[in-house]
């Protein structure tokens, strides 16, 4: 993966664990929070982890701050198909050369097995 760093919400569950697998991937790791939104100007783009596109409240705060700033956005379903969602953010990653983006989802992905599949394929 040609990522230089990952910015996580380390205060949530979904961050932490998101941590973990950065930190297999030997990718430096940055802690984010929504109250530096103003802030976002080192990060190259946002990803969002969903689950039948459900995005909460807070997460399209996020979404709506990356927006204005002109950022690219990637959505990953992780109930869609591994193959898409592993090609399509590799050809995000590529198309827009971010190399320092901000990975968010919600804590009730933690509970959902494709989450684990869809990271181990990442990996790769």
């Amino acid at each position: 993966m040609k990522v230089d760093k990952f910015y996580l919400q380390t205060h949530t569950n979904f961050g932490k664990s998101i941590t973990e697998w950065a930190n297999e991937l030997n990718v430096e790791v940055l802690t984010f929070h929504e109250r530096d939104l103003e802030d976002i100007g080192t990060i190259d783009g946002l990803v969002i982890f969903t689950e039948n596109q459900t995005i909460e409240k807070d997460i399209s705060e996020i979404r709506a701050a990356f927006d204005l700033k002109q950022k690219p956005i990637q959505k990953i379903d992780i109930n869609g198909t591994l193959v898409a969602g592993v090609s399509n953010f590799t050809f995000w990653l590529e198309r827009n050369n971010c190399k320092n983006i901000l990975c968010i989802g919600s804590d009730n992905l933690l509970k959902n097995t494709n989450l684990e599949r869809l990271l181990t394929s990442l990996k790769k």
